[in-house]
């Protein structure tokens, strides 16, 4: 798929993933080591009154389950051409705290396109990327851009 191919308002589930206290504090002692996602006694006594999951680690899973979903449009016949590539994100958000059995779905939708006058071969692509609760609440957000191919002249 060339820049070309992609539809603004196109939208697609990345997959789901459940939440485990195991996974959570692995993770947290490796990269975000606050007490309230490596200490479940003491977290108690934090503002979250338990452990909960790091927003990097809820962001990592976005990540995982994208790429899987690249993996699997690919098989499928239809690459995205020169995906991967990202100058960044914007209105990076996480609005409720993230606890053990907790299971999100994670979900991508294109909402600008951008041309690019100084890499004609590159287009831009901003997408709204959220992960939500069964009962539809909100807990992670952001915008995401990343660079795709443009069709060849």
């Amino acid at each position: 798929m060339w820049f070309e191919d992609i539809q603004i308002g196109g939208r697609r589930t990345l997959g789901s993933h459940t939440f485990t206290q195991d996974e959570m504090i692995a993770f947290a002692k490796r990269y975000d080591p606050q007490v309230f996602h490596i200490d479940p006694e003491a977290a108690k006594a934090s503002p979250f009154g338990g452990i909960i999951a790091s927003g990097w680690y809820t962001a990592a899973i976005w990540m995982r389950l994208a790429i899987e979903s690249r993996k699997a449009d690919a098989q499928g016949g239809n690459p995205l051409q020169r995906a991967g590539v990202s100058p960044g994100f914007e209105k990076m958000r996480w609005l409720r705290p993230v606890r053990p059995g907790t299971t999100l779905t994670y979900t991508t939708e294109t909402i600008e396109k951008v041309e690019l006058q100084s890499r004609p071969t590159l287009g831009l692509v901003k997408s709204y990327n959220e992960a939500r609760d069964g009962d539809g609440a909100l807990y992670m957000s952001f915008i995401g851009k990343g660079f795709v191919a443009r069709r060849p002249k």
